[in-house]
């Protein structure tokens, strides 16, 4: 990899990075095609590994992500640096609820474990097919849902690396490398109130302006992932109208929250104990309906302390992001899918893009233009797509599976929702592509590369 972009960087106009050429990280012309078909858009030229010049000394990188998220963003970062250009990746593959996601980012290599052994796709498609049934035999049809999932990520080019906190659902929430207290914080850009003292079983410091780190705790036992997914979610609900959650990290037995409570339309500002309640006030009754209990989920009180300064907020920040690696549930904590910023405005999928490439005034966080000057490579946009179903039982009638001679891999399979009738290899390729993961993931890419350029 080289230490300087090869291609000089060009003007980056104020709200829209120069997105004139993108390379899509792929050597498979046909891939290269079919991306530039879906996300054409007028002013914006797509080339493959392939087609720059010097294509012969880029680095391959190393996809050691455990997410498809993860893998996305590190082809994008990586290829972004070495060749100076944004640069569009993907990730994808297969995932299967009974087996708890798998084979996940090892689908095109899950017969071997995720190791490259030389075999043909043939080979490797057959033995994968063996594996997957093998694995679901005594997992009964109606429990054997799945999805295909794809993950686009698009990076600024630049020459070092940007890190991403992953988020579980559309995709991830970008920060700096090491993030700059004057742009992370919001620590004295708005007037400080009197300080106020109030008494429960622990005693708390309010100010209004101020930033809060906080930890509460389960009561006993732990969440599961299904649960840490329903409090991460609580607690970036009233981001940004509320408050701005800088930072969320949600562990199996307590969570970690760095955030600035902002003023309402009557000038009040909102309260710490009035958030903290909406929080675990809904995430209590949300799981307790789900476990069909009564229990008392949550620990009576809060652990809270006013961030003082912007070295503290970013001790704070990066302790965060150390915890679920000190407590070795992850190796990185970019693979940690409950850490979430709320800097920038997020959207779920079904309400289109988000909004990673709007500028933000300083009182709503630091703007994507500032990370990208500051730390290299910025991921600008990143997209999600799944094509939901189900895999097939061998022989059952009259969804017995393999099936169809249109697809590969996993396709014939995989039956596709919500009918689960057809395989995906019994689907035309016109369907597929209508309905494929790939098709969505690049739908809603398209849609923020317009946010992007102003178009």
């Amino acid at each position: 990899m080289t230490d300087q972009p090869k291609h000089p960087p060009g003007p980056d106009l104020p709200g829209h990075p120069d997105l004139a050429k993108i390379v899509i990280a792929t050597g498979n012309p046909h891939k290269v095609e079919e991306l530039r078909r879906l996300l054409a858009l007028p002013g914006i030229e797509f080339v493959g590994l392939k087609d720059l010049p010097d294509h012969e000394a880029l680095v391959e990188p190393e996809e050691t992500g455990t997410t498809f998220e993860a893998n996305a963003t590190i082809k994008a970062i990586s290829y972004a640096a070495q060749t100076g250009l944004p640069c569009l990746a993907d990730d994808s593959g297969l995932e299967v609820d009974a087996l708890g996601g798998a084979p996940g980012v090892i689908s095109s290599h899950y017969c071997t474990d995720g190791r490259e052994t030389g075999m043909t796709r043939a080979q490797r498609d057959e033995a994968n097919n063996r594996k997957l049934l093998e694995a679901l035999d005594a997992v009964p049809p109606e429990q054997r849902a799945a999805r295909f999932v794809c993950v686009m990520v698009l990076a600024s080019r630049g020459t070092g690396f940007q890190p991403v906190i992953p988020y579980c659902g559309t995709g991830f929430q970008p920060v700096p490398a090491r993030p700059t207290p004057a742009s992370m914080s919001p620590i004295n850009q708005h007037t400080p109130g009197p300080l106020h003292k109030s008494l429960g079983d622990l005693p708390h410091w309010h100010q209004d302006g101020a930033t809060y780190f906080i930890t509460t705790r389960v009561r006993t036992g732990s969440l599961s992932p299904d649960e840490r997914t329903i409090v991460l979610d609580a607690c970036l609900h009233w981001h940004p109208q509320r408050a701005l959650v800088h930072l969320a990290v949600v562990m199996p037995d307590h969570v970690h929250l760095l955030l600035s409570p902002l003023p309402g339309t009557d000038g009040q500002w909102h309260k710490l104990p009035d958030l903290m309640h909406s929080i675990k006030s809904f995430t209590a009754n949300t799981i307790n309906k789900a476990r069909e209990t009564q229990a008392t989920l949550w620990q009576p009180e809060y652990y809270d302390r006013i961030v003082r300064d912007g070295d503290e907020f970013q001790e704070i920040w990066e302790y965060m992001l150390k915890n679920p690696v000190t407590a070795e549930l992850v190796e990185h904590w970019m693979d940690y899918r409950w850490t979430r910023g709320g800097q920038q405005e997020q959207h779920r999928l079904e309400a289109g893009p988000t909004t990673l490439a709007k500028e933000h005034r300083l009182e709503a966080g630091p703007t994507v233009l500032e990370h990208r000057l500051e730390a290299g490579p910025t991921v600008l946009a990143t997209s999600r797509g799944t094509f939901d179903g189900r895999i097939g039982t061998p022989g059952a009638s009259p969804a017995g599976v393999p099936r169809g001679t249109n697809g590969f891999g996993y396709d014939p399979l995989f039956l596709a929702g919500p009918e689960c009738l057809r395989t995906g290899a019994e689907l035309s390729a016109e369907e597929k592509n209508r309905r494929s993961h790939r098709g969505v993931a690049a739908k809603i890419m398209l849609e923020q590369l317009r946010e992007l350029v102003g178009k």
